[in-house]
């Protein structure tokens, strides 16, 4: 006989490189009785989750890691792109699920490679460097009531209270189409090398 305790969620995080063990801890906290998570590094895993996480970490490592594993790029594009379960986006996730990145790296020569799915554009490293790292209020993102997993309705956010941005050599989402909720803005200024790529960008758009 099944115990009640067993989980009802499994999700996944991709664990090819970054944060993927906090944010299974992170995960599993929210209720260890009702969630399970699993380190997804090959295609066939995707068919036993309800949802996936693609951590924050370096995205160069992660684009060339997920070229190189057979099928795994393409199966997590189907899986974005079914649409019927969730999929969340971390920093260096978010740029992965983005279908459109600029940015720099000295080891990537084609392109930062890409899953997709979620139509915006990215800058990679747009606040600069990893010692220029900050921490910054930024808008909450919307808490409206909600069922939480013990049935209870939880109403407990404050939805006017600010939200901690920590941005540690972080991308920013330049557009975003009208198909996308955008929850919140920051305003700020490029790095040096941030306003060089957009730069160039602008000169091949004119």
């Amino acid at each position: 006989m099944a115990s009640n305790d067993a989980p009802t969620l499994t999700i996944g995080v991709l664990a090819l490189q970054g944060a993927f063990e906090e944010h299974q801890r992170s995960i599993e906290s929210i209720s260890p009785s009702k969630i399970n998570t699993v380190q997804i590094r090959t295609p066939d895993q995707l068919s036993q989750i309800d949802g996936i996480v693609l951590p924050g970490g370096e995205s160069t490592a992660m684009g060339l890691i997920g070229d190189a594993t057979t099928g795994l790029w393409e199966a997590l594009r189907q899986f974005v792109q079914a649409g019927d379960k969730p999929t969340w986006g971390t920093c260096a996730g978010m740029i992965l699920l983005s279908e459109r990145c600029v940015g720099t790296s000295a080891v990537i020569t084609e392109g930062q490679s890409l899953i997709g799915g979620v139509d915006i554009l990215v800058c990679r490293n747009y606040f600069g460097s990893q010692i220029s790292s900050f921490e910054m209020s930024t808008p909450a993102p919307p808490t409206p009531p909600c069922t939480n997993l013990e049935g209870m309705v939880d109403e407990s956010e404050d939805a006017d209270a600010s939200f901690p941005g920590v941005f540690i050599r972080a991308p920013a989402i330049l557009t975003a189409s009208p198909d996308v909720e955008v929850l919140g803005k920051v305003v700020a200024a490029p790095c040096r090398a941030a306003a060089v790529v957009l730069r160039e960008l602008e000169r091949k758009i004119e």
